[in-house]
C-alpha cells in the first residue's frame, strides 16, 4: 500500500474536520475504520472515503424516511394514546 494512503489520527481529524479526541473516541467505539501498528493507530484514506460515502447515504435515507410517518410510540395527543385501539 502506498505510504501516502495512510493517515495518523491527527491527519484523519484534519481530513474529517473534527478533533483528534473525536477520532480517538470513534476508534474506541469501533465507529471508524482503522488498524493498529503496535500502539500506533493508522487510517487508510480509501477506507475513510468509503466509510464517509456509506454514512452519508445512510443519513440521507434516514432523513427521507423520518418524515414519512411517526412511530406508533410517538402517537400521543394531550396525554391520550391516539395509536391505541379503542
Amino acid at each position: 500500500m502506498p505510504r501516502e494512503g495512510l493517515m495518523t489520527a491527527a491527519a484523519a481529524a484534519r481530513y474529517l474536520s473534527c478533533s483528534v479526541s473525536t477520532i480517538r473516541r470513534m476508534v474506541g467505539r469501533g465507529e471508524i475504520p482503522h488498524f493498529r501498528l503496535g500502539k500506533l493507530i493508522r487510517f487508510r484514506r480509501s477506507e475513510i472515503d468509503a466509510w464517509l460515502a456509506l454514512h452519508h447515504e445512510g443519513d440521507i435515507l434516514a432523513e427521507q424516511t423520518r418524515d414519512v410517518a411517526p412511530h406508533p410510540d410517538q402517537l400521543f395527543l394531550f396525554g391520550r394514546d391516539i395509536g391505541a385501539t379503542a
